[in-house]
């Protein structure tokens, strides 16, 4: 039988969550279903029929590679949560050394978080070493909500990471360009790119949806 995934998903520690959700509301103007801690993420995946639940870590800063730790630990502890970890511009590529042992599956850069391009070229080593291990790269792509605008994360700016790393498993999250459509026909095409659909009911026209599938 089929198992129903849910690829884009957060989860946070009780003390971080209640900062951090809160804060997102103001700045986006959205209003919480659940706390983003992980009973919450469980039982939402439950009530929606989801057998699995890609965690996404976010390393805003360098320092929050510590959480890699936790996010494997989550993995082993509980069967439907597939952990991903972090990592920063800053941190050293050998970062991603322990990810395979860890049971992590890969990463995702939020460049609007984490403020630099994901076609900074610092970036590189990091990329190189992520298709070498075989680990899955997840970007946040497009606008952000509230009308807030993804300086760092336009459609345009992952061609180059695109064509320089074939052999690279890309995941464009938001369709590969939340609120910014007519641009991501330019991402379609290339055999190491995916992209998830988090987020999109009641924020993309069906029809539109169903012409750029």
């Amino acid at each position: 039988m089929a198992l129903n995934f849910d690829f884009h998903a957060h989860v946070f520690t009780e003390d971080v969550a209640e900062k951090l959700i809160g804060k997102m509301e103001e700045i986006y103007g959205v209003k919480r279903r659940y706390n983003a801690v992980v009973e919450d993420v469980l039982k939402s995946a439950a009530h929606g029929g989801i057998d699995r639940v890609v965690l996404l870590s976010i390393a805003n800063r360098p320092e929050h590679v510590r959480f890699n730790g936790w996010y494997a630990e989550l993995g082993k502890t509980y069967e439907t949560l597939i952990p991903f970890g972090s990592i920063h511009i800053e941190n050293d590529p050998s970062e991603l050394d322990r990810f395979p042992e860890l049971g992590l599956k890969g990463f995702k850069i939020q460049p609007n978080a984490q403020r630099f391009y994901p076609d900074d070229r610092r970036m590189f080593p990091i990329y190189k070493r992520a298709a070498e291990l075989g680990l899955i790269v997840v970007f946040h792509a497009g606008d952000e909500e509230g009308g807030v605008k993804g300086e760092f994360s336009q459609p345009k700016q992952y061609l180059d990471v695109i064509k320089s790393f074939p052999d690279l498993t890309i995941v464009l999250a938001h369709f590969g360009g939340y609120r910014t459509w007519d641009a991501v026909e330019q991402l379609f095409g290339f055999e190491n790119v995916y992209f998830d659909t988090a987020y999109l009911p009641t924020r993309i026209d069906d029809e539109l949806f169903v012409t750029l599938a």
